[in-house]
């Protein structure tokens, strides 16, 4: 094993156990529903804008889209203005929704419309719209996890073990903390993907 992929494994390790402390805390702190699923509605605004940053530099920014306008040209880069629709749909609706969430004490957005909608129908819907969108959505940022662990350590580690290695941290984590340790780790990614753009970039 060459220096390169000591230290690839080495940092990996150490975020990994970052991810796990946070599980571990987050747990710890969660003792209702709210300090579960919305941090006990305490999480600080530079938290929030670090998190929501790491969330929108997925995988496929950094992968998947960069491949589609390297093998399909120029006019897919105009793709990336789906960028935009995420701080856009945040100053449009994000606001109203944290308002509402906090008068009513609401917890999950299908919560929310079964309330104004009357019936437990739209909450069944907005489940299952959730679930149709972020398996698949996940499933992309693991491959391009499993795909990064196999350039990178120069095929010493498969695609699928880097995939589900990566795969039962986050499930691990994210299942023991809630959003408390989602959103701290998220601080840490968005801090890393700073520094590795500038680094790479300079």
């Amino acid at each position: 094993m060459d220096a390169k992929i000591a230290w690839l494994i080495g940092c990996v390790g150490i975020y990994w156990t970052y991810c796990l402390f946070w599980g571990i805390k987050g747990a710890q702190k969660s003792k209702t529903s709210t300090d579960y699923f919305l941090a006990g509605r305490s999480i600080g605004i530079w938290v929030f804008i670090l998190a929501a940053t790491a969330t929108s530099f997925s995988g496929w920014t950094f992968v998947g889209h960069p491949g589609k306008i390297f093998n399909d040209g120029l006019p897919y880069a105009f793709a990336s203005f789906y960028a935009l629709t995420i701080p856009f749909t945040g100053v449009l609706f994000l606001r109203r929704q944290w308002v509402l969430g906090k008068a009513y004490k609401y917890i999950t957005p299908g919560e929310m419309y079964s309330d104004y909608y009357g019936g437990d129908a739209i909450r069944l819907l907005t489940v299952l719209v959730a679930f149709l969108f972020s398996v698949p959505y996940l499933g992309v940022q693991l491959r391009a996890s499993g795909d990064l662990f196999y350039v990178l350590t120069d095929g010493l580690v498969s695609v699928n073990f880097g995939m589900f290695a990566l795969s039962a941290i986050v499930v691990t984590y994210v299942a023991s903390g809630g959003l408390r340790s989602v959103a701290y780790v998220d601080c840490a990614q968005c801090v890393l993907l700073a520094l590795g753009m500038i680094v790479l970039g300079g």
